[in-house]
C-alpha cells in the first residue's frame, strides 16, 4: 500500500524562491568579464548545480507498507524498516530541518535507536495502516508505541 507525500505550499514556495534568487543573484554580482577569470563563470552556474543536486536528493517522496516492513524512499535515500523493528511513530509538528516539505511530520523510530521523519499526506489512515501490521505497537494520544516504554522527544 503506498503513500503519498504531504507538500506544505508555502515551503514549496519558500524552496523555489530561494532557487530563482541565489540563480540569479550570484551571476548578476560576478563581473562581466568571464574571458580574463573563468573560474568566475563556473561560478556563476554553482547555485543552479547545487540546487539541484539538493532538489534531486529529496525527490521523489513516497512509503510504502510492504509485506516485510515500512518502505521509504526519500529522494536518493531508500530504507526498509521491518515492522518487528519499529518501536514508535510519533505525529508531529515541527519545522527542524529534514528532507520533507510539511511541519505535519511521523517520527519513525527503530529498536536500534535509528530516527525517520517522514511526511505522509494521509496520516490518520497511515496509522492505522502501521498498527495493523505491528501488534507490538499500541495506540498513546498521538503515539502509536511500545506499552510501558516511554515516548521519545526528538
Amino acid at each position: 500500500m503506498r503513500f503519498e507525500t504531504k507538500f506544505d505550499r508555502w515551503q514549496v514556495v519558500l524552496v523555489i524562491l530561494s532557487v530563482v534568487v541565489s540563480c540569479t543573484v550570484v551571476p548578476a554580482v560576478l563581473p562581466n568579464n568571464f574571458e580574463l577569470h573563468s573560474y568566475q563563470s563556473a561560478l556563476a552556474f554553482f547555485p543552479l548545480a547545487f540546487w539541484l543536486i539538493i532538489i534531486f536528493s529529496m525527490l521523489p517522496q513516497y512509503y510504502e507498507l510492504r509485506e516485510n516492513g515500512l518502505f521509504i524512499i526519500q529522494g536518493w535515500h531508500r530504507a526498509l524498516l521491518p515492522y518487528a523493528s519499529l518501536v514508535e511513530l510519533q505525529t508531529m509538528s515541527s519545522l527542524y530541518s529534514a528532507a520533507v516539505f510539511s511541519a505535519d511530520r511521523i517520527l519513525v523510530v527503530m529498536d536500534a535507536g535509528k530516527r525517520f521523519l517522514i511526511a505522509v499526506a494521509e496520516q490518520e489512515r497511515f496509522l492505522s495502516e502501521v498498527s495493523k501490521r505491528c501488534p507490538q505497537l499500541i495506540q498513546k494520544e498521538s503515539v502509536l508505541g511500545l506499552p510501558f516504554a516511554p515516548s521519545t522527544i526528538l
